[in-house]
């Protein structure tokens, strides 16, 4: 017969499994609806946990403080520039352009599409686009702007998007590697003689900064970063905390251990802010000061850490990616000057 503190301890053991099963779960499930490229068959997807998301969803509304008389949201979202959007895109696709793959550093075949400018130009533009979407779905209110401005645009499909191979999503972390070789691509196919600008909008955004960590070719000018997060682990953090009220420990942790596993890669492993302390290219950081995706205070942040030349603009009343379509003509304007800036620059 066992002792009583035997007992005791065991109850505990099993006492702590069971509690340690539904964080797995969770853990699990986060990797899965954000890391994977193909989520389908992901908990998320199942009809109990639907039922479930949308009584957390009524009682969350519930406990949301009203909007008193004659007060709208202060954000404007995608939803309210869905014409905008579908006439870049249309331009865009109607456009002659050419088709350009590449192999990654971990052998993933990459997808770009190329648009030369229509005059002799030196200047070139890389656009990386955001989480589950495209260049041209995020760039929608640019790409014809930036074209009949004199730029040669380059619109990578991030990993795991669209056109281009992988199976994890990997928060730039892993495709900061990708636009570096895009980078070296450009740089080679004008013999040196170009000047490279790599633009990025939310996850793009963290991609272009993560990529300035890297030693990058000489022609590469300056950087855009639009509503960036610092790290995948402070933007999952961020997520867990505003989206769901809970907690990043001991979740986050557990998720980021099968993260490791799975997907090769840590949600520390790259911060912007350590890249920018170690940077040396121009960076203009935009953001929404009604985003709530990705909080504004993460390209203060960054501001604050970028060692290099460096310009801030803040969008007061534009959501999570819309700033370049809520304020077109004030974005236009700040990023021709930033980038004139840094052509100028020799």
């Amino acid at each position: 017969m066992r002792p009583p503190h035997v007992k005791r301890l065991g109850a505990a053991g099993v006492g702590a499994g069971l509690l340690a099963l539904p964080v797995y779960g969770m853990a699990n499930l986060l990797f899965e609806t954000a890391i994977l490229r193909d989520n389908s068959r992901s908990l998320l997807e199942q009809k109990w946990v639907k039922q479930l998301a949308g009584r957390m969803e009524e009682v969350f509304a519930k406990r949301a403080k009203p909007l008193e008389e004659g007060e709208t949201e202060k954000g404007l979202s995608f939803d309210a520039f869905a014409d905008e959007v579908d006439i870049g895109k249309h331009w865009f696709w109607a456009q002659e352009k050419e088709r350009i793959t590449m192999k990654s550093l971990d052998g993933l075949r990459l997808a770009a599409y190329y648009l030369p400018a229509k005059e002799a130009s030196d200047r070139v533009l890389i656009l990386m686009h955001g989480y589950r979407n495209d260049g041209f779905g995020d760039f929608a209110g640019l790409v014809r702007f930036y074209h009949e401005a004199g730029f040669h645009l380059l619109v990578p499909h991030q990993r795991s998007h669209g056109e281009s191979d992988g199976k994890y999503i990997c928060f730039g972390v892993k495709e900061r590697y990708d636009l570096k070789q895009w980078s070296e691509y450009i740089a080679k196919r004008f013999q040196g003689n170009c000047k490279i600008f790599l633009s990025g909008i939310s996850m793009g955004g963290a991609t272009v900064l993560m990529a300035a960590g890297l030693e990058l070719p000489e022609q590469v000018k300056g950087i855009i970063a639009d509503c960036a997060f610092t790290s995948p682990w402070d933007i999952f953090a961020s997520v867990l905390q505003t989206s769901f009220h809970l907690p990043k420990t001991p979740v986050l942790n557990v998720a980021d251990l099968i993260c490791r596993r799975r997907a090769g890669f840590a949600f520390k492993e790259c911060s912007t802010i350590e890249c920018m302390r170690a940077n040396s290219i121009p960076v203009l950081f935009i953001h929404g000061g009604a985003d709530t995706f990705v909080p504004t205070r993460m390209s203060y942040e960054n501001y604050e850490a970028c060692t290099a030349k460096k310009e801030l603009l803040i969008v007061e009343r534009a959501a999570h990616a819309t700033s370049n379509l809520v304020e077109p003509e004030a974005y236009r304007k700040k990023v021709m000057e930033f980038m004139e800036m840094c052509g100028n620059e020799d």
